[in-house]
């Protein structure tokens, strides 16, 4: 009795073993997800942004800005 019991249970978990591998690994062929279904540019428009002026400072903040870093440690504080 138990050797069935033990043998039906190892067979119960063999197939949810096999249902989780099918059901993980599915890709989205055709199927348009939600992050492409957003469009940004709308969305500021409609909550009254300028897009124009959005695109203006995302040029001159995506320029690379000097930064300087600085020298290490400060030896009065690191013995």
């Amino acid at each position: 009795m138990a050797i069935a019991s033990n043998t039906r249970l190892l067979f119960m978990i063999i197939l949810l073993m096999l249902v989780m591998r099918n059901s993980e690994a599915r890709s989205n062929h055709g199927i348009s997800t939600m992050a492409e279904k957003i469009d940004s540019k709308t969305i500021l428009e409609k909550l009254g942004y300028d897009v124009s002026k959005i695109a203006y400072y995302r040029r001159m903040l995506g320029s690379d800005p000097v930064r300087v870093s600085p020298g290490g440690p400060d030896p009065q504080h690191h013995y």
